[in-house]
């Protein structure tokens, strides 16, 4: 007949439970980062197209601006843009009258 003494008998399932977290943490990390690529891929540009944003891409595009160049840095040319924008929401073109 076969011994079995309690160490192994406490030690089975603490390993399942350890392996059943890991598989929730793994499931969790995954549906991040899908999260994440959907939110870049999808949701960012449809927010392009709505009214509010269109005045900034369309700066944007109009002036070459590098958005993600500038952001960091303190160059002339993120401060001119800045101002730029902030002044295109601020007073936002009506169109004729």
């Amino acid at each position: 007949m076969e011994q079995v003494n309690s160490s192994t008998l406490v030690g089975m399932p603490a390993a399942g439970l350890k392996n059943k977290k890991r598989g929730k943490g793994v499931v969790a990390l995954l549906l991040s980062v899908l999260a994440i690529m959907f939110c870049l891929f999808y949701v960012g540009p449809q927010l392009e197209k709505l009214p509010l944003f269109q005045p900034i891409a369309r700066f944007i595009d109009e002036q070459r601006v590098e958005a993600n160049m500038y952001f960091y840095t303190e160059v002339e040319e993120f401060s001119e843009a800045h101002i730029n924008m902030d002044n295109s929401m601020d007073y936002p073109p009506h169109g004729p009258q």
